[in-house]
């Protein structure tokens, strides 16, 4: 009887063991990494611009600016939807922004529609224009724009202003 419940015993013990030492000792996880170049050529949607401006037709504005961003080593682009207020109108572009470099430096074009309100700069009052601009800022959070703008709509009789209208700003910007 004795060696009959030594055996069993064995053979228990023998049954147990892998169980055994697959809890004490877990199979080694080989951690996740991301790789900095996978990561960073991701389109993802993030703030473009935004800051503070001076010009005409908008004077003092503020401007925000938000799209698909694509962020590498050598070159950013984004896709870009961006706002802007001032105290002579507001505006809203669409277009294509690429910065390069290290010291954030980049170039811009957008085309949108302008809105003039009571008393803006260089332009008729309350009148709507479409049009494009040309952004350049040489250095980071430094720069400016050029665009051509034409008015839409029918203007009252009297009215001897051209319908085009030549914008610009400079300002400071993130």
């Amino acid at each position: 009887m004795r060696s009959s419940c030594a055996v069993a015993l064995v053979v228990l013990c023998a049954a147990a063991a892998p169980v055994v030492y697959a809890q004490e000792m877990p199979a080694p996880v080989a951690p996740v990494r991301e790789t900095p170049s996978a990561s960073g050529t991701r389109w993802q949607f993030d703030q473009c611009m935004g800051g503070v401006t001076y010009g005409a037709p908008l004077k003092w504005a503020l401007s925000y600016g938000m799209g698909w961003v694509r962020e590498s080593e050598q070159r950013t682009w984004c896709f870009l939807g961006a706002g802007k207020v001032g105290f002579g109108g507001a505006s809203f572009n669409v277009g294509l922004a690429n910065s390069m470099g290290h010291l954030g430096s980049g170039v811009a074009i957008t085309g949108g529609v302008l809105r003039t309100f009571n008393d803006p700069m260089g332009a008729l009052a309350r009148r709507t224009y479409v049009g494009g601009s040309v952004h350049l800022w040489p250095l980071l959070a430094l720069g400016g724009e050029v665009g051509y703008y034409t008015r839409v709509g029918t203007d009252p009789a009297g009215t001897t202003r051209r319908r085009g209208l030549i914008t610009w700003s400079t300002g400071f910007g993130f």
